[in-house]
């Protein structure tokens, strides 16, 4: 009974002192220092990962899948130093009496308090157990003298396996929740190994299983060695290494493949801009990049320098000279077995960090080449970039000496102002044409697909413009050979006037209204697109400005009609002479414009029968400025014509008509 008590004390006082952990830190490096390593090794793990997402060429992509291969092996590396270094910060301090079994030492130092005192309690409960069975097993065969004394015995083991299994019930408890606050506690273990599988499960590559690589598989194979003989009392959590020399090598994740092929020699200004911009901003990325890698190999040399001092230190004791006193033999032999189980922890550390070492050195190195291979696609797309602008600007320069000379040209041959003016709005279209097909070529390479853009725009663009378009297309038919000039008399959609200026898309004309077409002092803005209205075009005769006016008498039916027609044109044709120059050299201007014969201008009489008697016309030419009084002569001749010997009876007139 005295010895359960003693067992029960001190289970009791190791579950007490359970959060002050007893083992001191055999690890050379701080917690602190392994976790900000490992966050930086995830960190720049991530940066990698973002590069996945450039958009890269056909050749980029083996780079780029080998750097995500050997990122992604440099960070299960660095996670398998954290949980090594968290392995080494969970064991105790060899004890000076502690001299047994090293297997069993290691074993029992990766225990915790709780889990040693439920070991002895479940082995003290077994024991009372074993003994219960004994006493039933002997007390029926026992006499009766001795019956009562193993009755007392056996009601004694009985009371306490009751207060052991009570025991036990209380050091579960405690365990449960150590385990469910095992990640929140301040210890050294638990404390890094939690912060580490944090860490872990941040990475969601390595959330499927761990992938070290052959590199890897031998790291975890050494980590492993020393607690190989833990047995499996040990926390599953300690020996994360096992685990990991346990899994089988799957390929890293490969981001998906975002390809594209350029061809510089075949693309536009455009493209060529939009691609360097493309790739300069990879390169920067890249840049960076190396520069995160460079203060992560150098943060990694730090950690493995403090860690092979240690190492080199533990190496050094086996090189000194030893005395041949027994006791200093023994002794010498103990500190030698000690630093070589202190030399096989630590080299559970150097291994991981020397491979993330070598695997760093491989991401940096694939790094310079994928920047200096993304420098010269840069280098030769900016030579592209700069002869496809010389090209441009030298078509765009031809193209406007071209036009230049055209102007000079059509100034220096084309005397007549109509063919001038038609040549010189001919070059601003053509001019234009040329510079667009010269300035769409050069800034894009896709011709297929603008076509088919632009044909898609074009059609949008013709129903929307469609009276824009019909009054472009009249103006060349305006300009035409036998079209409207400056100064000639239309009439057009109802409006008489004469033309000031003739635009691209609409003409101007200043009205004219009246019997003698006077000018009202308005100016009427037209669509050229009138022209193919149903309604007609009246436009005066090319270099002629002269009316034709009609003076209508009617005579008795019995009026002889071979001497009334004599009278009427004679006394015409004497007032018409008196300004038939004037009408001639009009009439020689259209001559030459025209490319058929018509009959010079002259006054000319005809008659008709109608019921009133003999109606008379006489139709004459007319200045326009002297249109009044030349109908005020031609009325006082005919007069007089009427009035000679055999005067002429007249029912009826005469009346002018000035409808030209």
């Amino acid at each position: 009974m005295a010895r359960l008590r003693s067992l029960f004390a001190a289970i009791w006082i190791g579950c007490l002192v359970v959060t002050v952990a007893v083992a001191a830190t055999e690890a050379p490096l701080p917690p602190e220092q392994v976790v900000t390593h490992v966050s930086r090794t995830i960190s720049w793990y991530r940066r990698i990962t973002a590069l996945q997402q450039l958009p890269v060429d056909a050749e980029d992509v083996v780079p780029r899948d080998r750097l995500s291969q050997t990122a992604l092996t440099a960070t299960r590396l660095a996670l398998e130093f954290g949980r090594a270094a968290a392995s080494l910060a969970a064991k105790k301090l060899t004890t000076p009496g502690n001299t047994g079994d090293e297997s069993q030492s290691d074993a029992q130092n990766e225990v915790s308090a709780t889990d040693r005192a439920a070991a002895q309690v479940a082995a003290r409960i077994a024991e009372l157990q074993s003994q219960l069975s004994t006493i039933d097993a002997e007390l029926p065969r026992t006499r009766a003298k001795d019956r009562a004394t193993l009755t007392a015995k056996r009601g004694e083991i009985a009371a306490a396996l009751d207060l052991t299994k009570e025991v036990q019930t209380t050091v579960t408890q405690i365990q449960r929740f150590e385990d469910s606050t095992e990640a929140h506690t301040g210890s050294a273990s638990g404390g890094l190994g939690a912060q580490i599988d944090d860490l872990r499960k941040s990475v969601p590559e390595l959330r499927t299983g761990a992938n070290l690589g052959t590199g890897g598989a031998q790291t975890a194979a050494s980590a492993a060695a020393p607690a190989s003989s833990a047995g499996s009392a040990s926390n599953p959590s300690s020996p994360p290494a096992a685990a990991s020399a346990s899994s089988k090598a799957s390929p890293a994740p490969v981001g998906p493949v975002n390809t594209e092929t350029f061809r510089p020699e075949s693309a536009g200004v455009i493209a060529l801009l939009g691609k360097w911009f493309s790739l300069e901003g990879s390169r920067r990325q890249l840049a960076d990049t190396l520069k995160q890698t460079e203060g992560l190999q150098k943060d990694l040399d730090a950690i493995r320098e403090a860690v092979t001092k240690d190492a080199r230190e533990l190496a050094q004791q086996n090189l000194q000279a030893t005395s041949a006193d027994p006791a200093q033999l023994l002794q010498s032999k103990l500190k030698l077995q000690d630093a070589g189980r202190r030399f096989r922890e630590i080299s559970t550390l150097l291994i991981p960090i020397g491979e993330q070492r070598i695997t760093l050195d491989n991401a940096r190195a694939t790094l310079d080449e994928w920047r200096e291979s993304l420098g010269a696609r840069i280098a030769s797309i900016a030579r592209y970039l700069a002869l496809r602008l010389i090209f441009l600007l030298g078509s765009v320069a031809v193209v406007l000496v071209v036009s230049e000379v055209w102007r000079r040209a059509t100034f220096r041959y084309l005397h007549d102002i109509r063919r001038r003016q038609q040549f010189l709005a001919l070059r601003r279209v053509a001019v234009g044409i040329a510079l667009t097909v010269v300035i769409m070529f050069g800034l894009v390479s896709e011709v297929g697909s603008l076509a088919t853009y632009a044909g898609l725009i074009t059609a949008g663009l013709a129903v929307a413009l469609q009276n824009v378009i019909l009054a472009v297309v009249a103006y060349f038919f305006l300009i035409g050979r036998y079209g409207v000039r400056v100064g000639d008399r239309v009439t057009m959609s109802g409006v008489t006037g004469r033309v000031v200026e003739i635009g691209l898309v609409r003409i101007y004309l200043l009205e004219l209204a009246g019997p003698q077409l006077r000018s009202t002092g308005r100016m009427v803005v037209l669509s050229n697109a009138v022209l193919f209205q149903p309604t007609a075009l009246f436009k005066q005769l090319p270099g002629s400005d002269f009316f034709w006016h009609t003076v209508k008498l009617t005579l008795a039916p019995t009026t002889d009609v071979e001497i009334a027609q004599k009278r009427l044109s004679e006394a015409a044709e004497s007032v018409y002479q008196k300004y038939r120059p004037a009408i001639e050299q009009q009439h020689a201007a259209l001559q030459r414009v025209i490319d058929f014969q018509t009959a010079m201008p002259a006054p000319e009489a005809y008659v008709r029968l109608t019921a009133k008697g003999l109606e008379f016309t006489v139709r004459y030419p007319v200045d326009p400025s002297q249109a009044a009084s030349t109908d005020q002569k031609m009325l006082l001749a005919l007069r007089e014509a009427q009035a000679k010997e055999p005067p002429l009876e007249v029912l009826d007139g005469p009346l002018v008509d000035t409808a030209d």
